[in-house]
């Protein structure tokens, strides 16, 4: 428990983060303004201070969580954004 609430980040570990982060995003389709998003950005943190500690190891992680991998996508498609309703306009 220890290592989870003390975990520090570098450049290198930023990084990772963001990369999956943002690997997840383009991959959801969903825009950084959105609510969603905050919440998938404290996730894919949680993860990583779990141990997930390496790119691969994060997406993984990513792939088997239940909110990022399917309720995500879901909640997507049931409530459109609103950068998918200016699209449709």
């Amino acid at each position: 428990m220890r290592d989870f609430v003390n975990a520090t980040f570098g450049p290198v570990e930023l990084n990772i983060i963001s990369q999956a982060l943002e690997e997840w995003r383009t991959s959801i389709g969903i825009d950084r303004a959105a609510p969603e998003y905050e919440i998938a950005a404290a996730t894919v943190v949680t993860l990583f201070r779990e141990g997930n500690r390496t790119l691969p190891e994060l997406r993984t992680a990513i792939a088997a969580h239940q909110w990022l991998s399917r309720d995500a996508l879901e909640l997507l498609r049931a409530a459109p954004s609103t950068e998918n309703s200016a699209l449709a306009d």
